[in-house]
């Protein structure tokens, strides 16, 4: 019984992979109903692998991080700060918060066999995703040629082809990460999939995804220069750029005028930069609190503030942090970097004397890079891909039985996060029920 059980766990662990690869490809496009019904399939995928992961001490952390969560998100909507903090928007984010931290737990502390069936799965499917867009590109109709294998309506709109650059280049890291330093022939095999995924990267209409690219084949090298040993504090800074950067520019802002004689002129980057200041802009007049959960959906933008006029109605910040930091000020920003933080810490110690560290530390960066210039929004494809990046990185950087960054298991992780929950129900019922009457 127990052979049945792990060949079922291996092939539905592969499934996941291989189900959202296809829907990445064909369909994915922002449509929520669409993006949602991936969500749920997948958790159906995922839920009899379940009971074979232990998450033994960490419960208590990972409960405690939600818990701090839904205290800042839900005490936000509770109190609001704002007219444009939304609860509709926070319940679909939370339901789908929870359907993909399933799915993300179902990849932990993969069996050697799992991790067999990701190692070559994941290659084919990764170099098949590759020859796939670059046929579809050259001219040839592949989607449509393949459209009668999915449920829903393909998409071919510019959205969809950045979405998919995104995929392709976070599955390739992956790939590479399950190869790379284990024989010649996983060698050559990584290498294989790196150039035909960065070849298709290349062709895609998504600049993000190319500078990505660029940032995580420099992270690629500098892990194989620089090792892990004894650089605790190199890797951990280089990681909190991401938090860094958004804090930096808050401080700065209107960063524009200072950069107008060194930017290309290319629109997605000054309207970029020209978000980014609006953004800080706003974050400085709620620095505390913030306008509360979902206002960067709904609150609007002047016209001829930023070159994109879709941005906040309907739109976001294309930052993550920024959209912590608008949404919830202060209480967002310490969040979002404890979290990035518990991430990093994780990795450091399951990757350290991995000889495949390289390409995880290339996986992770890639993700922060992309989450950092687009993706930032809680719409159903975009969590997705939120839960496939962390659901490949935790597949390749852990290990079956071997438990790491013994930190999580204290108590004083789970703690902070409780006072942390309690502190922003305060702060938000305060502003709502004193300040906002004085």
């Amino acid at each position: 019984m127990n052979y049945y059980k792990k060949y079922t766990d291996a092939f539905l662990c592969l499934a996941v992979f291989f189900v959202f690869t296809g829907y990445v490809f064909l369909n994915a496009g922002l449509k929520d109903n669409y993006g949602d019904t991936v969500l749920l399939f997948l958790v159906f995928l995922s839920l009899p692998r379940l009971s074979a992961i232990d998450l033994g001490p960490y419960r208590k952390f990972l409960v405690c991080l939600f818990w701090a969560f839904l205290a800042m998100t839900l005490a936000s909507v509770l109190f609001p700060p704002s007219r444009f903090a939304n609860l509709s928007w926070l319940v679909s984010a939370q339901y789908r918060l929870v359907f993909s931290t399933v799915i993300v737990i179902s990849l932990l502390n993969l069996s050697r066999l799992d991790r067999l069936a990701l190692r070559w799965g994941l290659a084919a499917t990764c170099l098949l995703l590759a020859v796939l867009y670059i046929v579809q590109q050259s001219g040839v109709a592949v989607q449509e040629l393949l459209g009668g294998i999915t449920p829903f309506r393909l998409d071919q709109s510019k959205w969809h082809d950045k979405n998919y650059a995104f995929w392709q280049l976070l599955l390739m890291w992956g790939s590479v990460a399950l190869l790379w330093r284990r024989n010649i022939f996983c060698i050559c095999m990584a290498i294989v999939v790196m150039v035909f995924s960065l070849v298709a990267v290349s062709l895609s209409t998504s600049e993000s995804s190319q500078f990505a690219a660029v940032v995580s084949l420099f992270v690629f090298a500098f892990v194989h220069l620089v090792k892990q040993e004894g650089k605790y504090v190199v890797y951990l800074l280089g990681t909190m750029m991401v938090v860094l950067l958004p804090f930096f520019w808050v401080c700065l802002a209107p960063v524009k005028p200072s950069l107008l004689s060194v930017l290309p002129e290319m629109q997605s980057i000054i309207s970029r930069v020209e978000l980014f200041d609006y953004t800080a802009s706003l974050v400085k007049k709620e620095l505390v609190i913030g306008y509360g959960f979902g206002s960067t959906l709904f609150m609007p933008i002047p016209k001829g503030e930023v070159g994109w006029q879709f941005c906040f109605p309907g739109g976001h910040t294309h930052n993550l942090v920024l959209q912590f930091f608008m949404d919830h000020g202060l209480l967002g920003l310490i969040f979002i970097s404890a979290l990035v933080a518990f991430l990093f810490h994780y990795l450091f110690h399951a990757t350290l004397k991995s000889p495949q560290a390289p390409a995880v530390w290339a996986l992770l960066f890639a993700g922060l890079t992309l989450f950092s210039l687009s993706f930032s929004i809680w719409k159903a494809d975009i969590v997705l891909m939120y839960c496939m990046w962390l659901g490949l990185i935790f597949a390749v950087a852990s290990r079956h039985d071997r438990n790491v960054a013994g930190f999580f298991t204290g108590s004083l992780v789970p703690r902070s996060l409780l006072v942390f929950g309690l502190i922003a129900l305060s702060c938000y019922a305060v502003d709502y029920l004193i300040l906002a009457k004085n």
